[in-house]
């Protein structure tokens, strides 16, 4: 399996398990799920450049979009700082890694400092809707906020 840097990060279809069975062995090869995609993942991020942030087409999303981004590189493992507005916000959030356990709290990194750059306040209910969400959707999301 292998993608293209420029194709959406998204988690396969069977992730997380629903089955208990499989809940209960993940991360137990043979018996839990596969979890081989997270190389894909983080190869395929890996392979990212900078020049591929343009497709936030500029101002404050790019501005957002970026914060959040070099912050889920450095905290969470990350190759670099590059997600596009199609990628899974899910995906980027977990990091490159099935044992990776810091996404809650790089996440509230990021909005912390949102929240101090652009003088807005993110609220919890914001995240309500956003488990299926794409980066693009949660960035414009954001800057809705940011502008209301």
């Amino acid at each position: 399996m292998s993608a293209a840097p420029t194709d959406a990060l998204r988690f396969p279809s069977d992730f997380p398990p629903k089955d208990r069975w499989k809940k209960f062995f993940i991360g137990i090869r043979w018996l839990g799920p596969d979890l081989s995609f997270f190389k894909v993942l983080k190869r395929q991020q890996a392979a990212r450049t900078n020049d591929q942030m343009h497709a936030w087409g500029g101002g404050a999303r790019q501005e957002i979009a970026t914060l959040i981004s070099e912050t889920l590189s450095r905290s969470l493992g990350w190759k670099t700082a590059v997600f596009l507005p199609q990628d899974a916000f899910a995906v980027a959030c977990h990091g490159p890694t099935f044992d990776c356990i810091d996404g809650d709290c790089t996440l509230m990194e990021a909005i912390e400092s949102l929240e101090k750059k652009y003088a807005v306040s993110i609220p919890i209910t914001f995240w309500e809707d956003k488990e299926e969400a794409t980066f693009g959707e949660v960035v414009d999301a954001i800057v809705k906020l940011r502008n209301d």
